[in-house]
């Protein structure tokens, strides 16, 4: 099968290699779609640490070819979205219903392998890594069957696979980490996939203040578009002051989809007393946060997310249902589609991300039986 595979930082190349077969457990996907993420482009450039060689992808859709031995809830033919959330469903996190952060999970994902410690990828002889257990910038996908997500079979699967990682992150920062209610004043700082993801969440939970805060006049356009009241441009606009007199006592909750230097301190400083900030994005593994004591003892609350804390077979299909019914536009997200052929370039530095996705889109394959 072709592949998008990186053999050293700064290098991707389309390669032909071995087609992965599910074992006990696990799921083959053929793909039909990918979004591309952040996420792949800073393990390409070295900001984020990758085990090498590695197939790139992460944000996938497709539809079921195979099954491994022991694997109930999915059959061939089914659509699905392949979850970041990568979760052993026995270990003491998975029993809390923490499944993002899977004890099994959130070790071997990282490290390029599948649940049991290998890889389902090679080229003849050499083991390939796979990236959070999905590598979807290929043909095929051998996931954990946790991860693949059974889905509605009249959803677009480009618009599917955004939920993989980007708009699922976003949404469930917004609906499970935070729980904003309805008359809620929200900021959100980056609007990327992510943060449009959060603003459109944080319209349907019914917030009554969004506030966008983003650089690039189209993704700020963007944010209105989906369902921010208000867009401020941290390079022009003084932030803070803007936000507290917009709100009178700071927002009810924020959340940093951007993780550069000093973002979450912004979030921190832009929240009411009592206030909920959520750290969703991560732009350098190297990074640090610092905040002023005096605020926490204020208790302004400060957590992270990994994959929005989702539950996916609860939550990628109720958002889903939203989309179909005109309430969560998640069709804005995507801004370009490509083949798999221009994955080497859409994660080069020399490309510039849209703000919401650019989706890798494979032939539309026929039907499984």
């Amino acid at each position: 099968m072709r592949a998008a595979v990186m053999r050293e930082p700064g290098s991707v190349k389309i390669e032909e290699i071995d087609q992965p077969a599910p074992a006990m457990g696990e799921v083959l996907v053929r793909l039909v779609a990918t979004g591309i993420c952040h996420t792949d482009r800073s393990m390409v450039s070295g900001a984020l640490p990758a085990p090498l060689p590695l197939v790139l992808g992460h944000e996938g859709a497709g539809l079921v070819e195979a099954v491994g031995s022991g694997v109930q809830g999915v059959v061939p033919g089914d659509h699905v979205v392949l979850s970041i959330v990568v979760s052993c469903g026995c270990c003491y996190q998975c029993g809390l219903g923490n499944l993002s952060i899977c004890e099994i999970g959130s070790e071997m994902s990282p490290g390029g392998l599948m649940l049991d410690g290998t890889t389902r990828l090679s080229d003849g002889d050499e083991e390939i890594y796979s990236l959070l257990c999905q590598s979807s910038l290929a043909e095929y996908a051998v996931v954990p069957a946790n991860s693949a997500v059974p889905i509605r079979k009249d959803v677009p699967l480009p618009v599917a696979s955004l939920l993989a990682c980007g708009a699922g992150t976003g949404f469930g920062a917004v609906a499970r980490r935070a729980d904003v209610r309805a008359g809620a004043r929200v900021v959100v700082i980056g609007c990327g996939g992510v943060g449009l993801s959060a603003i459109m969440t944080a319209r349907v939970r019914g917030a009554s203040m969004i506030v966008a805060v983003d650089p690039s006049p189209r993704a700020r356009a963007l944010a209105e578009k989906v369902g921010a009241t208000h867009a401020l441009d941290p390079q022009r606009d003084r932030v803070l002051r803007e936000i507290m007199a917009l709100t009178g006592r700071g927002a009810d909750a924020a959340f940093d989809a951007v993780g550069k230097s000093g973002t979450v301190e912004l979030a921190f400083q832009c929240v009411r007393r009592g206030g909920d900030v959520v750290a969703i994005g991560i732009d350098d593994a190297a990074n640090e946060v610092q905040l002023d004591l005096y605020g926490l003892l204020m208790q302004k609350r400060v957590t992270g997310t990994f994959a929005g804390s989702l539950i996916p077979r609860v939550d990628i299909p109720a958002a889903l249902d939203l989309y179909m019914d005109g309430r969560l536009p998640l069709d804005l997200l995507i801004s370009e589609t490509y083949s798999l052929d221009d994955a080497p370039r859409l994660l080069g530095p020399d490309f510039s991300l849209p703000p919401g996705r650019a989706v890798v889109c494979f032939a539309e394959p026929k039907e499984t039986p």
